[in-house]
Formats: structure tokens, sequence, C-alpha cells
């Protein structure tokens, strides 16, 4: 019971993030360059989040799922932690 509800907490929380992070950096650029508008590509860490998520539901992959899930969550907290110059 409290595994189930550290995982869907963890799901949760951690899918926002990857969602939030994800929208940020893949919306226009302000800058006046020739950056594209919008850069997609940012969008392939919440793919990748996604079919972690889906892992999680069947019996056997559940851990693989997990791990697929920490992946973008971590490349993301480090972007985090980096622009707040604490890392």
């Amino acid at each position: 019971m409290l595994e189930k509800i550290v995982r869907h907490g963890w799901n949760v929380l951690s899918g926002l993030f990857v969602l939030a992070c994800s929208l940020w950096l893949s919306g226009p650029g302000i800058a006046e360059t020739d950056t594209p508008d919008y850069r997609w590509y940012f969008m392939l860490w919440f793919v990748l989040w996604t079919v972690g998520f889906l892992l999680q539901f069947r019996q056997r992959p559940k851990w693989i799922g997990l791990l697929i899930t920490i992946i973008p969550t971590v490349y993301y907290l480090f972007l985090v932690l980096r622009a707040m110059e604490l890392f």
C-alpha cells in the first residue's frame, strides 16, 4: 500500500515537473536570432517520461519504467540547479 502511494506521488510530481519544463523550454524564444519559434525536441523528454509511466502499469517492467521516469526528471533538475547557479 505504501509503495503504491509513493509511486503515484512520484508520478504526479515528476510528471508535472517534466511537463512544465518541457513546455517552458519548447515555447517561443525571446532572442532576436535565427532560432525557430518553437523547439519541439524538448517535448521528447516528456515523451520518454510518458513511456516510463506506461511501463509502470505492467508487473514485469515496473522498475524499468520507474528508472525511465527518473531520467528526464534528473535532466531537468540538473538544468534548474545550473540555472540557479547552485550546481
